[in-house]
């Protein structure tokens, strides 16, 4: 390969589609970010088989001959209950009698205790352990028990009920536990449901009775929308309910993340190097590191925001009445999707939504200005006539018009009582009734409503192709503003009809837990979740140790601290901590960088008539300048999902430099080879990667001046 040939083409604007180059240095960068981020991912050994037992359960467990018991360590599942442990010496007369003599031991299990190694103590000098359920539930994926650091044979004698379940996997325990092999920070409630959700899935799919389906799992996590945690839930179907498996998806999206930013980049800058730089930069990102390898959520929010900009933005890039009218509703229906998918996985994505709104909206009045502007300056002679085709809005003002018939009815209080037809019975529901699932069992799901809103919908159709077929070929008419009138039309279908329907279906995992048998019955329960969730959030009044304000978040000044360990290496104990922060080198330089790109957009013309700024720059306080109104406590994560067009905002200020100043190219690199300097640097506070006691303070103290990296120990 001619290198030199290969540097001056990727330098040259060569249009917004991919071409072989992007796909050869995206694939590389996305090759070599992927050996960093699945590297010590997590282990994919993990006890599988899980050991359930209920209050007054007892096990006995033989080591084969008496031998000294220095500690015990148990790999619990989903419970809470209290395990007493007994010697040999608690036998009388060859039987167990609980109560009869004191536990050497107690280990208490709790929610928090699941796919965690928890070490208890227990000295003794015995062949037989004795487990008893003294309150609840206890679940186990396995149990260790060792001398000192040796671990000892142990098989459970006489099993019942499963019982041997405790003891058949040795070989999958984990002396030196870490994030290696167990949950941290809130994995335990997102890793966990998408494990429920799991067990509930393969519970329905196998013909689970009823009362089956009731002892099932509860989803535990639900203070966020359901299909981040079916994401999570794929990983750990394809490699159980391992480390690997349940961090997979969140890694795999994080890949796929830089995809989406690379192929954003180059429709903006229309060049494979800027394109190149911009979701280079974001791989060195420590955020984008430490959040995508995690098994939370926020990973999907962020993929299914820039989706959702990426297409609106091509919605907006051309001109509408030159790109064939198809297209442009295909776009806006993709955005649609995005935002819907987005919104399902985590409701931060409204905020996103209402930036799409913005920027749709936007662009309109500029359409329509500009198209009436121009039929205005035409002689009337030539004017092409415009029909408004009325009976395509006709589902929308339906809808609109029985949500202001059912919201007048009860804050004016026209009468006591609303009748509604409901399967050609009259039925009454009283206008003080709370709202929630009366009124959606009462209007939303009458026959009456979804009869109308059918029969109009086809009207609307059938309407909408007369009206194409009768003008198709008349060179009269004004096609093209009658389009641009019926976009918000489509845009009720794409904008709420499908995200809707994608969040009610995403959802799904309470129908399952709730056993709903009808639609009626799934939305009262998805109902009831919302209000839940929504009255979580408002309601809530925690504080924590690493909350901080939004306007902290651009200088990173309080990381989030996920996860700290303390391996010794000979004589040296060392400290391994993942905590979610940023890179110094990407955000300060951003932060800077943001706020200069907006001074050259107001000093450069050329900048003013790029509509790339306006798209950037609303999806930046779409997703920043509405914390500002959270009064609840936040956190630095909360700020992933605007980094990336912080990112891009500075890229086109360095893009419109080097128009103008050709010899500031190499900046652009600089800071890209800056960036991945600091990032490697700063690893080991990201990724647990067990480093000396001088080297995480020079981290915490050198590396991040105006931030605070929570490197516990230090």
């Amino acid at each position: 390969m001619d290198f030199k040939k290969f540097r001056k083409e990727i330098g040259v604007e060569d249009g917004r589609r991919m071409t072989k180059h992007d796909y050869l240095v995206l694939l590389l960068l996305l090759a070599v970010y992927s050996v960093v981020a699945f590297l010590n991912l997590g282990s994919l050994r993990s006890p599988q088989t899980v050991w359930t037992a209920e209050e007054g359960t007892t096990v006995i467990v033989d080591l084969g001959e008496a031998r000294d018991v220095t500690e015990i360590r148990f790999f619990g599942s989903i419970a809470e209950g209290d395990l007493e442990l007994y010697d040999e010496s608690a036998f009388v007369d060859g039987y167990f009698t609980p109560g009869e003599t004191d536990p050497l031991s107690t280990f208490t299990q709790d929610y928090g205790d699941m796919y965690k190694w928890k070490e208890q103590e227990f000295a003794s000098f015995t062949r037989y352990l004795i487990l008893y359920v003294s309150n609840g539930t206890v679940s186990m994926n396995e149990m260790a028990v060792l001398d000192g650091d040796t671990l000892l044979p142990a098989v459970v004698y006489q099993p019942v009920n499963g019982a041997e379940k405790l003891l058949d996997e040795q070989d999958k325990i984990a002396l030196d536990h870490s994030y290696l092999n167990e949950m941290y920070f809130d994995e335990i409630y997102h890793a966990r449901t998408a494990y429920e959700i799991v067990k509930n899935d393969d519970l329905f799919l196998s013909g689970g009775s009823e009362a089956a389906m009731r002892d099932g799992y509860a989803i535990y996590e639900w203070t966020h929308p359901s299909l981040g945690k079916v994401f999570i839930a794929a990983g750990v179907r394809i490699f159980g309910m391992t480390p690997f498996g349940w961090r997979f998806s969140g890694t795999f999206f994080g890949v796929l993340i830089l995809a989406v930013l690379y192929v954003f980049a180059k429709r903006i800058f229309r060049r494979t190097d800027y394109a190149f730089v911009t979701a280079g930069l974001f791989a060195v990102d420590c955020m984008h590191f430490a959040q995508t390898r995690i098994a939370t959520i926020d990973t999907y929010a962020l993929f299914f925001t820039l989706l959702m900009f990426l297409f609106m933005g091509d919605y907006i890039a051309e001109d509408f009445e030159k790109r064939p009218y198809w297209k442009k509703l295909a776009l806006l229906c993709l955005s649609g999707v995005m935002f819907g998918l987005g919104a399902s996985s985590k409701w931060t994505c409204l905020y996103s939504g209402v930036g799409l709104a913005v920027l749709y909206f936007g662009d309109l009045f500029y359409n329509l200005v500009r198209m009436l502007v121009k039929r205005h300056q035409q002689p009337k002679e030539e004017r092409r006539k415009l029909p408004v085709n009325v009976l395509a809005y006709a589902p929308v003002l339906f809808v609109f018009a029985v949500i202001a018939l059912h919201l007048s009815g009860r804050w004016i209080k026209l009468s006591s009582y609303r009748h509604l037809v409901w399967n050609g019975t009259a039925q009454v529901m009283r206008t003080d009734a709370s709202y929630g699932v009366d009124t959606i069992n009462k209007v939303l799901l009458a026959p009456w409503f979804y009869g109308t809103l059918l029969i109009l919908t086809g009207v609307a159709i059938a309407s909408a192709v007369v009206f194409r077929l009768a003008y198709k070929k008349r060179g009269d008419v004004d096609l093209n503003l009658n389009n641009l009138l019926m976009t918000p039309v489509w845009c009720c279908l794409f904008f709420i009809l499908i995200p809707v329907a994608l969040y009610v279906i995403a959802n799904y995992c309470y129908y399952i837990t709730d056993g709903c048998k009808t639609l009626s019955a799934a939305l009262e329960t998805l109902w009831r979740k919302q209000i839940s969730m929504y009255t979580y959030h408002a309601d809530l009044t925690a504080t924590h140790m690493c909350q901080s304000m939004w306007y902290q978040w651009p200088l990173m000044q309080k990381s989030v601290w996920f996860y700290s360990g303390y391996p010794t290496v000979g004589d040296v104990r060392l400290l391994s901590n993942i905590s979610s922060t940023g890179n110094p080198a990407v955000w300060y330089v951003s932060a800077f960088g943001a706020v200069l790109a907006l001074v050259e957009w107001f000093k450069n013309p050329a900048c003013r008539k790029d509509r790339a700024f306006i798209v950037v720059t609303v999806g930046i306080l779409a997703g920043l300048l509405p914390w500002a109104l959270v009064t609840r406590c936040v956190f630095l994560y909360h700020y992933f999902s605007t980094i990336p067009f912080m990112l891009l905002m500075t890229v086109l200020l360095l893009f419109y430099v080097e128009k103008k100043h050709p010899r500031t190219a190499w900046f652009k690199w600089a800071w890209l080879i800056a960036a991945a300097v600091i990032f490697f640097l700063m690893l080991p506070a990201v990724s647990g990667i067990p480093v000396p006691y001088g080297y995480a303070k020079f981290i915490e103290n050198v590396l991040a001046p105006f931030g605070k990296v929570y490197y516990v120990g230090v």
